[in-house]
């Protein structure tokens, strides 16, 4: 076997690892024993299991918070505990919000997490003040999703 070389990156939530070895160029390896360790530790960590859904939602400020606004948006990514979702509006991270589902409930949540796409609407992640599973008005939720 001739020598290689190690390059490691992550995509999205995911982990790879990329070998290069004589003669065969640069491919994608399994993940080590102790990757496969971390990546099961951190997902047993997380409080509910996400799913990319698309749920339309009304967003604004309260009062209190700043400037008043009202947003329609849509969710990228939604869980028992909150959402990601992609927000024209400026929010700041700690920022207090309500979200609107299509059926007019509101709940209280967060800024927890910030991504400022160089174009188009900024990624934002919401947590809120407490968990709602029902808030999403999926027929059958994940089994974590229990409040």
């Amino acid at each position: 076997m001739g020598r290689f070389h190690g390059l490691r990156y992550i995509a999205g939530t995911r982990l790879y690892d990329m070998e290069w070895r004589r003669g065969y160029g640069c491919h994608p390896d399994f993940m080590s024993d102790q990757q496969l360790t971390n990546t099961k530790r951190w997902s047993k960590e997380r409080r509910s299991q996400r799913i990319d859904l698309t749920v339309p939602v009304v967003v604004h400020r309260p009062l209190k918070e700043g400037p008043q606004f009202y947003e329609r948006a849509q969710t990228l990514v939604v869980n028992a505990h909150g959402a990601l979702m992609a927000l024209a509006e400026r929010v700041t991270p700690k920022q207090m919000l309500f979200i609107q589902n299509i059926d007019g409930e509101q709940k209280e949540c967060r800024v927890v997490y910030i991504e400022k796409e160089l174009a188009g609407p900024t990624k934002v992640a919401v947590e809120f003040t407490r968990p709602a599973p029902s808030f999403w008005r999926i027929a059958y939720p994940p089994t974590d999703w229990t409040a």
